[in-house]
């Protein structure tokens, strides 16, 4: 972030940051508009995209307080930024070009944003697979997100899409199953961790990793083409850490949007993480990663799973 990060806006503070050190520095986003433009136009950008963020705090306020580890919506929080940092990027490219973008150079910058993983990875290679694909896919997918809604009604489309903005990183990665038919993740309320809470596990974390996370995790060990077709067919997940001492227990509940999206990634399971328990109903898998020799039970602690593990009223 110090490298790459060359500007800030402080929602909390109402305040606009540039990094004087990361200005000089270069980087990705330096290299891309001094080719776009032939000229250096860097601070213009950067102060367009940061007030971007600032005007978008105004009519739609940004997220400033941090969601409870055991009550976290990371999938959709993610989303959500991936979306103000699409539509402020193609704004300050606006900028540059006078206020206008046309399809062309839409098109060309999207294009360009999709060698940002591979850059990082370059770059940061000491940098964790998925801090570095979580940052590059609020640019790079983000950008190509605001570019769908652009592209079919101007501004007033991106301003609707912020005022209702997607709720998961496969909206985002798909952008069809947002502007087209809307696929909305299935909210999935985790049960059945009682018995253990009561022997003294703490919960620690509960959230859903959502596509892009499934995808990251995937590709640690498959093709990315693999990994990515693993991962598609995502309907919902959620995901609940228990810890006692320095053991762990993760029960993972995952939804899919059919049996055979659900038994492709069953199949999948003793790759990606060759540790798990897992079982699959109809277009459910439950995956369990329990410690070794810490006294649980995977074939009594799945079927309360399974019974206790429901579907948030209302959705």
């Amino acid at each position: 972030y110090q490298e790459e990060g060359a500007g800030f806006y402080d929602p909390r503070r109402k305040r606009l940051v540039l990094a004087t050190r990361a200005l000089g520095a270069g980087g990705f986003w330096i290299n891309l508009l001094t080719t776009l433009t032939g000229y250096d136009l860097v601070g213009e950008f950067l102060v367009a995209h940061e007030l971007t963020h600032a005007l978008q705090d105004q009519h739609w306020p940004l997220p400033t307080a941090p969601e409870p580890l055991t009550d976290a919506h990371g999938d959709a929080l993610l989303a959500r930024h991936a979306l103000l940092e699409g539509d402020a990027t193609l704004a300050g490219f606006a900028y540059v070009h006078g206020g206008s973008l046309d399809a062309g150079t839409s098109r060309w910058i999207e294009r360009r944003l999709h060698d940002l993983p591979a850059q990082l990875a370059e770059r940061y290679p000491e940098v964790p697979e998925v801090v570095r694909a979580t940052l590059a896919f609020q640019y790079d997918a983000g950008t190509a997100f605001a570019g769908w809604a652009l592209a079919a009604g101007g501004w007033p489309a991106v301003d609707r899409a912020e005022a209702d903005p997607p709720t998961s990183t496969e909206q985002v990665l798909h952008p069809a199953r947002y502007f087209a038919t809307r696929d909305r993740p299935i909210p999935i309320v985790l049960g059945g961790t009682d018995r253990l809470e009561a022997a003294g596990w703490r919960r620690v974390l509960d959230d859903t990793l959502g596509e892009l996370q499934v995808r990251v995790l995937a590709g640690r060990v498959l093709p990315p083409e693999r990994a990515a077709r693993v991962a598609d067919g995502w309907g919902g997940d959620r995901l609940r850490a228990l810890a006692r001492g320095d053991a762990l227990v993760l029960v993972w509940l995952t939804a899919w949007v059919s049996p055979a999206e659900a038994a492709e990634f069953a199949v999948a399971l003793p790759e990606v993480i060759p540790a798990a328990w897992s079982e699959r109903r109809d277009d459910r898998v439950l995956v369990l990663v329990l410690p070794d020799g810490g006294g649980v039970d995977g074939a009594a602690l799945a079927p309360r799973v399974w019974h206790a593990t429901g579907v948030r009223a209302g959705t």
